[in-house]
């Protein structure tokens, strides 16, 4: 009897394993179309819907190899503010300025 169940189950195959995650993507094939696309201006969700991928594999991707954007974003040399003391909009001379030129000198 005990060999009788071994047979039986040596003769049926263990079912395949199923994948739940997506097929891994060939990058060194994709990465000219990213280059393309990111040069072009297109944005990583832009980028990721025309190459039918998902949006965060594609942003991980991007990240994991310090891909950035291919128009850099420069940062304003002057900034508009409104002041947090007395509420006036005044223009900043850099981005971490929160006090209107009355005010600071007011403080300082």
């Amino acid at each position: 009897m005990k060999h009788a169940h071994e047979v039986a189950q040596s003769a049926q195959t263990p079912p395949a394993p199923r994948r739940t995650r997506p097929p891994r993507l060939d990058w060194a094939a994709i990465a000219p179309t990213i280059a393309q696309l990111r040069g072009q201006g297109c944005s990583a969700r832009e980028t990721a819907r025309r190459l039918g991928v998902n949006i965060k594999t594609l942003e991980a991707h991007l990240r994991r190899h310090r891909i950035r954007h291919a128009i850099p974003m420069d940062r304003p040399d002057q900034v508009r503010r409104t002041c947090l003391n007395c509420d006036t909009a005044f223009v900043a001379d850099g981005r971490f300025l929160r006090l209107c030129p009355e005010c600071r000198a007011m403080f300082s």
